[in-house]
Parts: structure tokens; sequence; C-alpha cells
């Protein structure tokens, strides 16, 4: 079993549709969320989907305490904010900024908004290490001004609701066998 640690943010699915921010060659994410952390069930993280460095390899105590601080943050409520949406060819997403306390495997936390179909949401993990390392050739790259915080309560329920005019984001533990 795989166990998946991830903040839901289904208000940001919203967003993305009634702006038009993504090409219309994209297809949105029917479930945007932040994934922190992804374990396998010898405990060993997972690197994110494309294959690539996006996830570090991290080591067995550094996993334990990520799972720990997780834990321990169940039920907290958080203040998520969308800091810049980044966009190429083939996948949109946009960068996160999560409180100190929130630990996350992903050396830049993010959420996929959208992708050509076929292509997978992990490809945007890859892309924002590119970005960080400096690529600038078929990228765009929006930065938020001031964002608003998304609301986010962390939560073992699968599903997410509306708190107002914010989304109330929720991260929990997924086994999927």
């Amino acid at each position: 079993a795989i166990s998946v640690w991830k903040i839901d943010l289904p208000e940001v699915a919203g967003v993305v549709t009634q702006r038009g921010i993504l090409p219309t060659t994209f297809v949105p994410m029917e479930h945007t969320h932040c994934v922190l952390l992804r374990v396998n069930a010898d405990g060993t993280a997972i690197p994110d989907e494309a294959g690539d460095s996006g996830a570090p390899l991290l080591s067995a105590e550094r996993v334990a305490a990520m799972r720990d601080a997780l834990e321990a943050l169940e039920g907290e409520e958080i203040e998520v904010r969308m800091t810049e949406i980044v966009i190429e060819e083939s996948v949109a997403c946009a960068i996160v900024e999560l409180p100190p306390i929130v630990p996350c495997a992903f050396k830049v936390p993010h959420v996929t908004l959208g992708t050509k179909m076929g292509v997978s949401p992990g490809v945007a993990a890859r892309l924002l290490e590119e970005v960080r390392g400096g690529r600038t050739g078929g990228v765009t790259c929006i930065k938020l001004q001031n964002p608003d915080p998304f609301r986010a309560a962390s939560s073992s329920s699968p599903r997410a609701g509306r708190l107002g005019t914010r989304a109330r984001a929720r991260w929990r533990e997924r086994d999927n066998k």
C-alpha cells in the first residue's frame, strides 16, 4: 500500500476554469491538491509520478519525522498561498507557499492546474525544478501579487467543503491498494 499525504484544494480548480487561466488545449485537473509526501509500504519516500528528482530521496528518519509532523497537524487550520503560476507547452501549475510547520518532500511545493491530454501531472515537479534552476525558454511565469490565502484544515475526511469564499483544504493519508 502507498500512503499519500496531500492538501486538497478544490477551490483552485474553480478559479482555474472560471478565469480561463489555462490554454484551451489543456485539460483542467479535476482534483487539485498539493502532495506533501508519498510513502511506500516499506516506509521509503516515493519520487514524483514522472520518476525524476522532484522529490528527493529521503532517509528513513526524515520520512518518519515528516509522517509524525503531518499526523500532529491533524485537525489544525493552516494557510496555503498560490504565489506563482507557471505554464509551459504541456503543463500548468501553481507554486504554493506552505507554513513552515508543514513538511513537504518536494523541493517546490505546487498544485498541478492542468495538462495536455495524456500528460502526467507529475511532470510539474520537473518543470518547477528547471524554472528554479534558471530555465526561461518556453515557460510563462506569472507572479501573483498579494495572493489571498486558502484556509486549510487537516482532516481524514475524503472530501473538502467551502468556508465562505475561501477554500477549505484537507490533507490526509490515503492507502492505495
